[in-house]
């Protein structure tokens, strides 16, 4: 559980991706959860049977453990070793509650346990802690410094430092004791005192989410913390393998009846139910997981202390900000171009991304779009979002994963040939190569090539001459696929360079095409503008009807490079 706390966290930043008011039956609720405020502390006036030893002489007795996977809790742990360093004269070592083959635990050893940690001490401790309250406890020879959110653990060491730092004194032989403990328990401030689901009270609830299912976890421990900062109240998780039980929050595809919904709601769509018992939130990530519960409690939960709710639909909402964007008039087929950022080189978490990425092909239908930096963790959490499109391309001739793929709709064309082949110079294997492919349309007769690529980035001589060899091979190609299939051929990629380079200049002298940047007959946007993502066709073959940078819907910040589209009239 502490775990998925950590990777919540990191995941904050994926908000950005989507608005902070949605949509419901067709109106705006503000979604912004209550602020929490701190009462007075409750203290437990029992000291402990004997004053706690913390050092014996300058050597400590007490360990400090923190979570093994919490950068938060790192801070607070290099807090508290100086405040007992500075009252003791002695240095506290710290480690963290890491798990191995052959760990095994002394319930007699000294250890002040700080944050969510592992230790059945510390759940014993927070199960009667609601999501803003903290603890400073002792149980045995625990001393026990917690809270579930990294702000409320801040406040508890400070409580340490201010109330418990004080009681230190050290004897002749220098050892150092707290003479007296009392716990101190603080509580947050809520604006719900109960919630029950059909006459269950939500404390008796288990949040679940589809063990094999894409950022499932994730979007479950959203559910939970949304749910939490509104009634104090965590929520455990599980995973769809274990026992169905009555008292159950679905959150996305799980193998519940219940979930079938998820299935089917559109990307950055989402429907919250409750269903004999059973509250269901049908979504596909963590974006909308999260947008469903703020408006669960906006719409159904701020309104009173004690909150009841019945069986039915009790909202819905979309992310979205347009929802369709038709074809440029006179237009046979829809391209886009677009370099999607890998992760580990600056983009936000993949599995959020990927239903944007997913909602972009349900609004604007392309026909055909090429895909640069589609790495691995792309190809692992786009299927579920992909609807009638396909994705194909991801391996080169040499069995090696290529960045550059194609993604298509399946429903309407047929693979008549593919292949990828790597640039014979070049920085990057994976980046710096041709995903190709040919195809038709069995109802309209419309057959065409298609080629995405990735050329290499950089000024220097060395990078200047993989370009020119790049801009070879792809002429190459773009003549051999034309010859041999006797149809257009049409080009996308990030081609590193833009219009006005040297690069880009001899590659439009050698390969016979035209780009849709400087050769569309509209604009809705981006007119006369410099690029280096590039749609382009063999001249002969088609005319670029529209042209257009898409901004919405979340795809301005799904990466650094703005997806590209063309609409094209091709040329009997």
């Amino acid at each position: 559980m502490k775990k998925l706390i950590l990777i919540a966290t990191a995941l904050l930043v994926l908000i950005t991706l989507v608005p902070a008011m949605i949509a419901c039956d067709g109106g705006e609720v503000e979604t912004t959860l209550p602020e929490t405020t701190e009462t007075v502390p409750e203290t437990t006036e029992a000291p402990t049977p004997e004053p706690i030893k913390l050092t014996d002489g300058n050597k400590p007795l007490y360990t400090i453990v923190r979570p093994d996977e919490s950068d938060g809790v790192f801070e607070q742990t290099k807090k508290l070793a100086e405040m007992l360093k500075s009252a003791t004269g002695v240095d506290f070592k710290n480690t963290t509650d890491f798990i191995g083959w052959n760990t095994v635990r002394d319930p007699e050893a000294y250890e002040i346990l700080l944050g969510f940690t592992n230790y059945d001490e510390t759940a014993e401790v927070m199960k009667d802690l609601k999501y803003f309250d903290y603890a400073v406890v002792v149980r045995g020879h625990k001393i026990i410094i917690t809270a579930y959110t990294d702000s409320s653990l801040k406040k508890a060491v400070n409580y340490f430092r201010d109330n418990i730092i004080p009681l230190i004194t050290k004897g002749e032989d220098g050892s150092c004791v707290i003479e007296a403990f009392a716990d101190g328990i603080y509580r947050g401030k809520y604006n719900i005192d109960t919630v029950t689901l059909d006459g269950n009270p939500l404390q008796n609830y288990t949040v679940v989410y589809g063990k094999g299912t894409p950022a499932g976890e994730a979007a479950a421990l959203k559910v939970v913390e949304v749910l939490a900062t509104a009634t104090g109240i965590y929520l455990p998780m599980t995973d769809d393998k274990t026992a169905e039980t009555d008292c159950e929050i679905l959150v996305g595809s799980t193998n519940r009846a219940a979930s079938a919904g998820s299935d089917s709601v559109a990307n950055m769509c989402y429907n919250v139910s409750l269903q004999s018992g059973k509250l269901v939130f049908d979504c596909r990530s963590l974006a909308t997981a999260e947008a469903a519960a703020r408006k669960l409690y906006a719409s159904k939960m701020s309104s009173g202390a004690n909150i009841e709710l019945t069986s039915g639909q009790l909202c819905e909402g979309t992310l979205l900000k347009e929802t369709e964007f038709p074809m440029t008039a006179g237009s046979d087929i829809r391209i886009v171009t677009y370099n999607v950022l890998k992760e580990s080189w600056g983009g936000t978490e993949t599995s959020a991304r990927a239903e944007v990425f997913g909602a972009f092909l349900d609004v604007y239908m392309p026909d055909v779009v090429g895909v640069q930096e589609f790495c691995e963790k792309w190809i692992k959490y786009i299927p579920s979002h992909l609807g009638n499109y396909k994705l194909i391309g991801t391996v080169r001739s040499d069995k090696g994963i290529s960045y550059s793929s194609i993604v298509y709709d399946a429903s309407k064309y047929e693979v008549l040939a593919q292949g990828c082949e790597t640039y014979s110079y070049h920085a990057s294997a994976a980046c710096r190569n041709m995903s190709w492919a040919v195809f038709t349309n069995p109802k309209t007769g419309v057959k065409f090539a298609f080629i995405s690529t990735h050329w290499d980035f950089g000024n220097e001589d060395n990078k200047q001459q993989m370009r020119k060899v790049q801009a070879e091979e792809m002429t190459k190609k773009i003549q051999s696929l034309k010859a041999e299939y006797n149809c257009p051929v049409i080009i996308t990629g990030d081609f590193n360079c833009n219009n006005t380079s040297e690069s880009y200049k001899y590659f439009m002298s050698i390969n016979g095409m035209v780009n849709a940047l400087t050769n569309s007959e509209s604009y809705y946007n981006a007119k006369g503008t410099s690029s280096i993502d590039f749609i382009m066709i063999t001249k002969e073959d088609g005319v670029f009807k529209g042209y257009r940078k898409l901004l919405e819907n979340g795809l301005d910040v799904l990466s650094d490079h703005k997806a590209n589209l063309a609409d094209i009239d091709l040329i009997p």
